[in-house]
């Protein structure tokens, strides 16, 4: 079986990046504290990721080529921090993903891990609210890079609930712009329920769209015409507002990737799901750097 996982790009790395300067930075922090260390994977993939780059002639001689390369996903990066994590949870969906993550769990025997095949949003909220984080001393991160606009909010929720889970959050801009367009007319009850699930409200509507003008039909019935007024930095602000609404600890700014042609691809959020003063200065001062760094 073919277990290679094409996707992604710079863009993706960049990502990568941070998550992996995090939980080496959070691990050696929290090493010689008294905590268990969790790292939970909800769309964890194959573990890695193959990118078909193109491969200039040199010195001008040749054809250009195109070669396969392979690199660390989210979950082989959990894997190789040093110091490690006392758990690791890989949850995916597709059936060949997981038979993947279980060979790459079997890479590293001396660690603590598992997969879980199923719901990432179902297996999330069961293990975010199965324990007393803080009276079982454990401490942890989320990364949550869904396929699409998979996450629903009270997956969120139950992260921020713990209040012992820092998150990495890859928000999708692009799949909310296919199902928030400009024209309402094209606003369809599925693209509502999608937008409501991921946000746990009703409110981005009121707020992201705006009635632009009145006029009367050939029928004498007045038409309220509105359109989406709130461009990719506004709606960006709101995601991180949503966010702190239940995460106590705060949320940095995020940082923005963006497609090949420009487009913007994906916002990349850290929360902070412990309000304790010490818990949010040493997660900002480390997550603001990494993402300052990427901007």
């Amino acid at each position: 079986m073919d277990q290679r996982h094409f996707f992604g790009s710079s863009e993706t790395e960049k990502k990568l990046d941070c998550l992996r300067q995090y939980l080496t930075a959070y691990s050696t922090a929290l090493k010689n504290k008294n905590f268990a260390r969790i790292y939970i994977d909800a769309f964890a993939g194959t573990g890695s990721r193959t990118e078909t780059k193109a491969v200039l002639p040199f010195m001008g001689e040749g054809e250009e080529s195109l070669v396969e390369v392979t690199t660390p996903g989210s979950a082989r990066i959990a894997l190789e921090t040093k110091p490690g994590f006392h758990y690791v949870l890989l949850i995916e969906k597709d059936p060949g993903r997981v038979a993947a993550l279980k060979n790459v769990l079997d890479e590293y025997p001396g660690a603590r891990g598992q997969v879980r095949e199923g719901d990432a949003n179902a297996i999330v909220q069961r293990v975010c609210n199965r324990y007393d984080w803080h009276r079982d001393r454990q401490r942890g991160v989320v990364f949550l890079d869904p396929y699409g606009m998979e996450v629903y909010w009270e997956t969120v929720e139950a992260i921020a609930k713990t209040e012992a889970l820092d998150c990495w959050y890859f928000f999708p801009l692009s799949g909310l712009y296919r199902n928030a367009p400009k024209d309402p007319e094209r606003l369809d009850a599925g693209k509502v329920a999608i937008l409501n699930r991921v946000f746990g409200t009703t409110l981005w509507r009121d707020e992201w769209y705006e009635q632009e003008s009145r006029q009367f039909d050939i029928f004498g019935d007045l038409v309220v015409e509105e359109r989406r007024t709130f461009d990719v930095n506004r709606i960006e602000n709101w995601v991180g507002d949503r966010l702190r609404s239940v995460f106590k600890g705060g949320v940095l700014k995020p940082v923005r990737l963006h497609h090949s042609n420009g487009a913007p691809m994906a916002s990349l959020f850290f929360a902070i799901a412990n309000p304790n003063k010490a818990a949010v200065r040493l997660a900002t001062e480390i997550a603001g750097h990494i993402l300052n760094r990427g901007i």
